[in-house]
Parts: C-alpha cells; structure tokens; sequence
C-alpha cells in the first residue's frame, strides 16, 4: 500500500471548536461498510477512528494515558489516523497538534539518562516498550515527508535517540526483556543506523534464544510473553535481514495452536509468569500469525488470523495497531487460502508436562509441570490446576488437590508421564522436625541465620544445618485417562491415616449447578455430596463425579487466598468433595 496516496481526503481541522466536534463525526455509509466487510485493514482503520474519541474528551483520555507507555500507544493511534488515507482523520491539523502535545510528554518523562519510569524505575526494558511504539509511529511519519511533521519527527526523534543512548548499556529483568530491547534497538537503527545498536543486538542475542523442542519459550508464557518474543523475534529478523530468527516463531506459533481451546481462548496453565491464571485469547497473536501466514504462505497460520479476526475487534484485550500496517507492508497482502486447523488430537509436550486433548467442541488440559520453587521475588509458583475441561461454553476451569498436611498447601505434581493411555501424575510430601544444632554450628546468642522450613515459614533457627528427623511423608498420586472425551482422574493418597483431603473443582459462573448442596458447617460452600454433579450452560452439560462429602474441613488460604496464586476469583463457582487418607477415589469428568 502506497502510504502518500490521497484517497478519501479530509478537510484541515484546525479550530478549538473542531476538536470539541471531532468525537461527533460520523463513519462510513452502509454501502461503504458493505464493500469493506471482509477488508480487515478497513476494519481497522474504523476501529482506530472510533478509538480516538477518548483522546477527545480531557479528563477520560488522560486518564487513559497516564504513563509513558500508554503516551507512546497514543502516537501510533494518532499517527496511525494521521497517515491513513481511509480514515476520517487523514491529514488532520488537530492531529497533528495533539501529536506534538504526546512528542512533548515523552520528552518530559524521559529521564536525563534516557530511561522512563513505567512500573519499574529508571527501566530500560520498559523504555524498550515504548520505542518499539514510537519508532514505528516515526518510521510512518518520515514516510510522508510533509513539512508541517517536521516539529513532531524531531521531537520524536530526540526521545527515541536518548532512549538508544540507555537501551545501549541498560540492563533488564525478565528472559523476554532481552528481545525487547533488541527489537527497539532494530527499529532504531533502521531510522538512525549505528554500529552501538547492532553490537549491543549481537551481545544480547549472543546468549542464544530458548525455544524448547515442543516450540515453547522460557517464560511458557502464552498468555503474555511468547507472544511478545515472537513480536521482537520477527522485527529483529525483517529489519536485520536475520531471517534465521523466525525458524524460532515458526516453531511457537505452530505448537500455540495446539493451546487453543474451540473458541479461541488461550491454555496458560502452564506458565511461568503472572498469565498463569489469567483469561488470554489467540487474537493477540493475530499480527505473528499474519506476517508468517503471508510469508511462509501456511494455511493453517492463515486459518487462525482468520479466527482472530473474527473475534479479535470485539475483544477487550485484542488491540491491533493499525500503525503496524502502515509500517509494513507485507500485512497489507492477502492472507493464504485458509487449511483446516486441528479439531481432534492429543499432544502431549513433555517438556513443559502439559497434554492439550480437543474432541471437536470437548477440549482438556492436564498439567503435571510444577519443575520450579516457590518465586521468592514475584510470589509465584507452578499453578496448582492439574486438569481442566471444556465442553463448548460449560468451562470446568480448574481441578485442584489440597491435603490439609503441615500447611504444605496443593498438590503440585513432580512432572507428569505417559503410561500407555494414562497421564500419571505424583507429588511426596515431606515434613521433618528438627534436631539440636551440631556443636560447630551453635551460637551462644542464639542468633542463627534466617532461613527456609521448607515451603512453610522462615525463621532465625539455622534450618540449613539441623539435622532432621521424624519425617513425615504424604504420597499423593493422580492418573488421568481419557475415553472418546470423557476423563476419569483416578485419586491415590496415602502414607498416613486421617489426613484431610479436599478436591476442589471450580466452573465459571456463566451456567447452574446441578446435584450439589450447600455445606452444614460452612454454608458459603458448596459440596457434591453423591451421585453426579451437572454444570449447565444453555445446552452444553460437564457431568461430575460421583461426590463425597466426608469432611468440611476446607482451609480458608486455599480457598480464598493461595498465598502462592493471589487472590481466588469471586466470580467462579467451586465445588468440593472431600475424603480422609487412605484416600483413593476415581472421579469421571465428561
């Protein structure tokens, strides 16, 4: 698409009284949106025009742009309408005004080093963000090599220069800031070449870029992360003539496909990041799956923009630039002939110990991964949800295990294998109790180092050299198999008596229950007592059971805060069935 091209037109609006009018203008006429019913870019355009009306009134507009980052998704927005033909705002003198008021903030939260604050201090990664955003805006802006942006690409330019100065030398947090910063650092020296950009490039990707066998990155983010990677991933690649580096897209969005439930929605069970137990949606893949559809000409990459195309306009979370197809070109071709994708498999990716299981409109996930510790920093640890399923809108959305054993808290498998057509599952747990410190090690002061006790509490006790005894051990096992899209999670717990066992299965709270009663002694809780339990929505059903209610004993951490998780959700419904060790106890899902 030629960006200087003069279609659609729209007249200078120059007046304070015009930017008070702007949010009022109308859209195309119904014949235009007829004609533009399947033109995504067209689509896009409208959705950016419609997007822009918040920029329009004071007080909303500035609220939505509090932060940097969110002054730098204000300039592709407005560059974007600014330099699309097809939009109401092409051209526009308030535009171009407004542009130069966000250039003006940039520069004003920009710290003399180059960095801005953005949730972190004095960030580099976070300035990465916000250069990836004005660096296209500004690729876009030169492009139209107009006069009157002279005032607004120098002042851009200013801001994304000193940024490079940081994004040189600076440091980062997270696995994914790395390619972050190589991404803006690509895009910088694509407007302003120089040699600091591509060593600094060649210093981070000389760490190498984990992708596993099964595709997925380090984070296993891929409700959040991934994506971003893959973004990073094919800018470096286009702009650096690297084309080695999309092997590694290919890879991830090939296997996230397998990720996807029928309706579009993410897994994220598996990952290592805060998305863990977030709602996430393939449409914001929907750029990564385009580029590659076109580029590769893959059907089945085309098949799933087309699907986020359909949901994408419409979801809170899918936000697509209109900027990025003004940048490049490529997105502006025609996608492939769509392939069918997937609708029937089992896909066990043994590297992150999750199996992704569709029957058509059935879709279930068993999760066995829990490979690392508890996050002293960030809090988190593996999600606790071991099994999950859906059967068209009825979202069973976790199953988890909570053994009322020393506070240890859920179940968290120890890895997951393949046993013919079961997906075994295992966690021991042990809890010790303490001898006398050696000799060497006592303190006359009794001032010990503060340290560990396990998973449970920390404490100036010097638990690194005690010696242990008297431990005590829960073994918990789990078998999952699945028959024609019915499951039966086959429960195993043992290694002491009477020890409290709790199955929780929470649904969300679109549908009813069915066959479940209120708890006797804690009434805000709901139990399967017997028989088999039903979650209704419209005319899709998720039997389960048969219950059992031998306790009540559900601990109030688990239940509504999981130190390790954040806070339960209050719009989900769970369900529990309770039992003492020896517990054993198969319950059909389906």
């Amino acid at each position: 698409m030629d960006i200087s091209r003069r279609g659609f037109v729209r007249d200078a609006l120059g007046t304070a009284a015009a930017l008070a009018g702007l949010a009022g203008i109308g859209g195309a006429s119904a014949g235009d949106a007829a004609e533009r019913e399947d033109d995504y870019y067209r689509r896009l355009v409208q959705a950016n025009d419609a997007g822009l009306r918040s920029y329009f009134e004071p007080v909303r507009g500035s609220a939505q742009r509090f932060g940097a980052r969110g002054v730098g998704e204000a300039v592709d927005a407005l560059a974007g309408a600014y330099c699309a033909p097809e939009s109401t705002y092409f051209e526009s003198q308030v535009l171009l005004t407004m542009l130069e008021a966000e250039a003006d903030k940039l520069l004003a939260a920009q710290h003399a080093d180059g960095t801005i604050d953005s949730g972190n201090l004095y960030s580099p990664p976070d300035t990465g963000f916000v250069v990836q955003t004005v660096c296209l805006a500004l690729a876009v802006l030169q492009r139209m090599r107009l006069p009157q942006l002279s005032s607004v690409n120098k002042k851009l330019g200013r801001f994304v220069l000193a940024a490079g100065e940081a994004l040189s030398t600076g440091g980062i947090h997270t696995p994914n800031h790395r390619w972050v910063v190589c991404s803006a650092l690509a895009q910088l020296n694509s407007l302003f070449p120089s040699a600091k950009y591509t060593n600094r490039i060649d210093d981070w990707l000389g760490e190498g870029v984990f992708c596993d066998a099964d595709g997925q990155f380090e984070e296993r983010s891929t409700g959040i992360y991934s994506r971003v990677v893959d973004n990073a991933l094919i800018t470096m690649a286009r702009l650096l003539d690297r084309p080695a580096l999309l092997e590694l897209v290919r890879r991830n969005l090939a296997m996230t496909m397998f990720y996807m439930h029928p309706n579009g929605e993410l897994e994220t069970v598996g990952s290592r990041r805060q998305d863990q137990t977030m709602d996430a949606w393939i449409s914001n893949y929907y750029l990564q799956y385009r580029y590659m559809a076109i580029k590769d000409r893959n059907g089945q990459f085309a098949a799933v923009a087309r699907l986020a195309e359909q949901i994408g306009l419409d979801h809170a979370e899918a936000k697509i630039p209109l900027i990025e197809f003004l940048e490049e070109p490529l997105y502006c071709e025609k996608l492939p002939n769509a392939e069918p994708l997937p609708l029937d498999y089992e896909r066990f990716f043994r590297n992150s110990a999750l199996s992704r299981i569709r029957r058509g409109d059935v879709s279930a996930t068993v999760y066995g991964g829990s490979d690392w510790p508890l996050g002293v920093a960030s809090g988190l640890a593996s999600n606790s949800t071991f099994f999950s399923f859906r059967k068209g809108k009825a979202v069973l959305e976790s199953v988890r295990m909570i053994p009322n054993f020393f506070s240890e808290g859920s179940f968290r498998s120890a890895g997951m294998k393949l046993d013919g057509k079961r997906y075994l599952l295992h966690q021991d747990m042990q809890v010790p109790y303490y001898q006398p410190l050696p000799k060497h090690l006592r303190n006359p002061q009794g001032d010990y180092a503060l340290t560990p006790a396990g998973n449970r509490f920390w404490s100036k006790l010097n638990f690194t050299g005690r010696p242990k005894s008297n431990i005590q051990t829960l073994q918990q096992k789990v078998s999952v198999t699945e028959n024609a899209g019915t499951f039966e999670l086959a429960f195993d717990v043992g290694g002491h008596d009477r020890v409290p066992v709790t199955i929780e299965l929470t649904f969300r709270r679109n549908g009813q229950l069915e066959g479940i009663e209120l708890g006797a002694t804690r009434p805000n809780l709901y139990f399967l007592r017997q028989g088999t339990g039903r979650f209704r929505v419209g005319n899709d059903v998720i039997m389960f059971g048969p219950g059992q209610a031998d306790h009540e004993m559900i601990r109030m951490e688990e239940e509504f805060y999981d130190t390790r998780q954040g806070p339960s959700q209050p719009d989900r419904y769970r369900v529990y069935i309770t039992g003492f060790t020896p517990f054993r106890k198969t319950l059909t899902i389906g």
